[in-house]
């Protein structure tokens, strides 16, 4: 039996439109799909984002040290607490 391929082009506003009318349960399987298919690429880019900034405006271990003490007196107290 022969088959035959229908290619169809849509842009985006069409296929936001017929998303629009899409049963509620049918737009959240695709935003899960969607999600899961971008997860990396966002992961990506806000692990760049963080490097951008570590270079714009560096830190040393020294300062994050004396940081993280000054959380720890915070948290626990003048006893500096372990």
């Amino acid at each position: 039996m022969k088959t035959n391929k229908i290619s169809l082009e849509l842009d985006t506003s069409t296929i936001e439109q017929l998303v629009e009318k899409m049963p509620m349960a049918v737009k959240i399987r695709l935003v899960r799909k969607l999600e899961k298919e971008t997860l990396a690429k966002r992961i990506d880019e806000l692990l760049n984002k963080i490097e951008q900034r570590g270079k714009k405006y560096p830190i040393s271990q020294t300062k994050i040290l004396e940081e993280i003490q000054i959380v720890r007196r915070q948290i626990y107290g003048s006893k500096g607490g372990s």
